[in-house]
């Protein structure tokens, strides 16, 4: 497939490829649809970091930060701040709250900075309802919430089965499965 801006430098590359016998082909990156995927596509499954993924019909690949330390690893993480951090696999999403990390990034925000995501995805950010829709939406998955005391203990807890609408459906939760038995928090 040729990319381009006219017909005459197409033209011209044409006749160089046949004159030179080479040719030219464009082939789109894939990317791994989560962090699950990304989980069992890493030769070090323990390692945690950010990646870039393109959910099913999400129209461009986006950056996520995978959490591969907890609960059998291929988390991604959804919102982190020091109140809040949502977390997401390919078959799970994972909703965790934190201990206060620093307080950097200010979650009163419009719609639209929702919509689109804000922060740093190192640090305190919210991922985005326009992803956590593509996400949830491309298979079932998990939910997990993770708390911490404010004396240090932690807790979670999770659910089977997790999605969220799109905008036009103002991102509402159309599924919230069963608790699940090996959760830690109080039902």
């Amino acid at each position: 497939m040729y990319l381009g801006p006219s017909e005459k430098i197409s033209r011209n590359r044409q006749r160089r490829e046949t004159e030179s016998s080479s040719y030219f082909y464009y082939q789109e990156p894939q990317y791994l649809r989560d962090c699950k995927e990304v989980y069992e596509q890493c030769d070090d499954q323990t390692e945690s970091g950010v990646f870039m993924i393109q959910p099913d019909g999400a129209p461009e690949p986006f950056n996520v930060h995978c959490n591969n330390s907890i609960d059998g690893g291929g988390w991604t993480i959804g919102i982190s701040n020091p109140d809040v951090c949502l977390c997401c696999p390919t078959l799970m999403l994972a909703a965790v709250l934190k201990s206060p990390i620093d307080g950097a990034v200010d979650f009163y925000r419009r719609w639209n900075d929702y919509k689109d995501g804000f922060g740093f995805l190192k640090r305190e950010f919210w991922l985005g309802n326009d992803k956590l829709s593509y996400l949830t939406n491309q298979g079932d998955y998990e939910l997990r919430i993770d708390l911490v005391s404010r004396n240090g203990n932690s807790y979670f807890a999770k659910y089977d089965l997790f999605r969220i609408s799109d905008e036009i459906s103002k991102y509402r939760m159309t599924d919230l499965g069963s608790y699940l038995p090996e959760s830690t928090a109080a039902s």
